[in-house]
């Protein structure tokens, strides 16, 4: 019919006749190359089709109340358990000295070597002087401004007992912010940033300073819930104590305003069939042209040849 022959003219792929048509090497070749092609790039692009997209946005959150934990585990090779405190001020008059409701305390010989939870009943006090402590726990603060550290305050009698110095070189085996653990390998960020950091080597009469930006994050993910957790920022520094302060071991913090959200999501499929369109017509594109390049340089090279031997 009239409107059938009027739709043909709208025919973008119109066919040729196969007659018209020669198969070459060449263009076998060709096609058999852009066919591979065309297979690894299809393939690799589904396989980031499967692959979860990781995005981070910044937002301003107030953050809630409540407490805020700070777990650490640390060691002082030169520090008897019996001198240890742990002091806790920020600036809503919080002010707590010998803190040790969640701080496990183990005694350690010269070489480093654990001798038993401390305290323990009947020990002999001056016998500990040349002893360590290795601690582990944590410790709840609230969440504003504030600082804690470690030291002999209020433990001055002891220390002048023994006969000993305060010494609070240490080793930081771990520090990291919030109620459960993240993984380091699964989780994007700065989380524990001051792990495996050595300070046993300095002055005897030595003050260590941590300043940390603690950043809440939310890692979100399709297939479970949001998990919470904190970032840090450090900054550390360390100088020798005046004559008039005691050595300690500084841990300064603040909250920052910002919160930052990791998010995992898949690609959308829209955008995985446009890539496979592009590759399909891309690499088909190319075959052509090639082809075409080919065909046309073997044609312009067998008229040169033939046009000599005429």
């Amino acid at each position: 019919s009239a409107t059938m022959r009027s739709l043909k003219n709208f025919d973008f792929y119109r066919k040729v006749p196969v007659d018209l048509t020669e198969p070459t090497t060449p263009g076998a070749i060709i096609s058999i190359v852009c066919g591979v092609f065309m297979v690894f790039l299809l393939l690799s692009e589904f396989r980031l089709f499967l692959q979860l997209e990781e995005n981070s946005q910044m937002f301003v959150q107030q953050e809630e109340g409540g407490k805020l934990r700070f777990n650490f585990n640390m060691s002082f090779p030169k520090m008897p358990c019996n001198i240890y405190s742990l002091d806790v001020l920020d600036i809503m008059g919080r002010h707590e000295v010998g803190v040790s409701s969640n701080i496990v305390k183990t005694r350690l010989d010269a070489a480093g070597n654990p001798l038993g939870v401390f305290p323990q009943p009947s020990i002999n006090v001056t016998a500990m002087k040349t002893e360590g402590c290795h601690t582990i726990g944590y410790v709840e603060v609230n969440k504003v401004p504030g600082s804690f550290h470690i030291s002999a305050h209020g433990l001055q009698a002891q220390v002048s007992m023994m006969g000993i110095s305060v010494d609070v070189n240490h080793v930081m085996h771990y520090f990291w912010a919030g109620d459960s653990e993240l993984s380091v390998v699964d989780f994007p960020g700065s989380l524990r940033p001051v792990d495996d950091f050595d300070r046993s080597n300095n002055s005897q009469t030595t003050i260590f300073e941590y300043f940390f930006d603690v950043i809440p994050t939310i890692y979100s993910n399709p297939r479970l819930e949001d998990t919470k957790g904190y970032q840090l920022t450090a900054h550390t520094r360390h100088f020798a104590s005046p004559p008039t302060n005691m050595p300690a071991v500084y841990f300064r913090y603040q909250l920052s305003p910002i919160t930052v959200k990791y998010s995992r999501r898949r690609k959308n499929f829209t955008h995985f069939l446009t890539y496979v369109c592009a590759i399909v017509g891309g690499v088909f594109t190319v075959a052509g042209l090639l082809n075409s390049m080919l065909q046309s340089s073997i044609v312009a090279f067998q008229k040169n040849v033939l046009g000599k031997a005429n």
